[in-house]
């Protein structure tokens, strides 16, 4: 099965880096994202009511005011509406979409920015974070990229088991973790309480060595698969490294997974799944995907039985949920069956995706 490999990002050398005598530590600066292509193990979409709440130097809010698919809003936090946005919508779903820029100040008179993605759908307008803390950690085959996303959408960026950050050039994030996996090294992470700098030293509690890519049974190809501890403290996306890895001994839990096939994307959620106990200095091979079973549900219309795409689930050899899925090829076939006579009455064949 082929697997993705992280490599270094093309314009890691324009993002800020430590300096030589400080290897421990790293400089963050903030970067907004005009195009949105993170993907987030929790992501959150936060209803915008009256506006956003972050805290900064002026109070708690940046103020909004709505009129059909336009926005006013409070662009610096002092309480005047001071500019007008016009949301972009999308003709097959309705749904409209922008994203806008805050700035401000915070408790210590420092200026900020902080990006915002909002759109209004069937559950009102909502926002979510549009931005990153950005930077490079230096290694000796070069820099590796680093991000840190404020997906509980408070404006801080060090919510260890809240946030999420990304390591590697890679679109698919994990938890805000005490601990990372860079060069080969599993190193000890802190972030600073302004989310400006992060500092880096060698991880040196017990570990343990999980492998969740040599027998992940899928023709599709395993693109992330984040697990979390059971404290929240270490998150990993290893779904996509070949071999073992080793993390901080402990329980783990699976926050999420992709696993993709050509275009298509399927995503993975715990489902069934039991904890992985991760013994100290022990060694686990995680078996799953394949075979895949599904539960549906099915409602009697007179003399027809009827089910819906939506109304089915299913969960591979781990007992991990797919969602998003409309299999192709083989699986799966829904045959009718007389109970008495065992007679396959009727087979239906879903259209598939992946």
């Amino acid at each position: 099965m082929l697997r993705l490999l992280s490599g270094l990002l093309a314009l890691a050398a324009l993002m800020p880096q430590c300096e030589a005598e400080d290897a421990d530590s790293v400089a963050l600066k903030y970067r907004s994202y005009r195009t949105w292509s993170l993907k987030l193990p929790t992501e959150t979409w936060f209803p915008v009511k009256e506006g956003i709440r972050l805290a900064h130097a002026e109070g708690d809010l940046f103020a909004f005011e709505f009129s059909g698919t336009s926005l006013k809003v409070d662009t610096d936090g002092d309480g005047e509406l001071d500019r007008t946005i016009k949301a972009l919508v999308d003709p097959k779903t309705m749904v409209s979409t922008t994203r806008v820029i805050l700035s401000g100040k915070d408790s210590s008179g420092n200026a900020f920015r902080y990006a915002a993605r909002l759109r209004n759908d069937a559950d009102g307008w909502e926002w979510a974070p549009g931005g990153a803390m950005v930077g490079s950690i230096p290694t000796t085959a070069g820099p590796v990229p680093v991000k840190l996303i404020d997906q509980d959408g408070n404006g801080k960026f060090n919510d260890v088991g809240s946030d999420a950050m990304i390591v590697g050039n890679t679109d698919h994030a994990m938890m805000l973790s005490t601990t990372m996996f860079v060069d080969g090294k599993l190193l000890q992470l802190e972030v600073a309480d302004d989310g400006a700098a992060c500092s880096l030293s060698p991880y040196n509690g017990p570990t343990s060595e999980i492998d969740m890519s040599t027998s992940f049974n899928s023709k599709a190809v395993l693109l992330s698969s984040v697990i979390l501890s059971s404290d929240r403290k270490h998150s990993f996306d290893i779904g996509a490294i070949d071999g073992p890895v080793r993390v901080p001994a402990g329980k783990y839990s699976v926050v999420s997974g992709v696993v993709g096939l050509g275009q298509h994307r399927v995503k993975i959620k715990a489902g069934k799944m039991k904890p992985l106990n991760l013994l100290a200095d022990r060694s686990k091979s995680f078996d799953w995907g394949g075979p895949v079973s599904s539960e549906f549900q099915f409602a009697r219309v007179g003399n027809q039985i009827q089910f819906s795409p939506n109304a089915i689930w299913y969960f591979g050899k781990a007992g991990e949920q797919y969602t998003g899925w409309h299999p192709i090829g083989k699986s799966p076939e829904f045959k009718v069956v007389d109970a008495e006579t065992q007679v396959v009455l009727e087979v239906a064949i879903l259209p598939g995706s992946c």
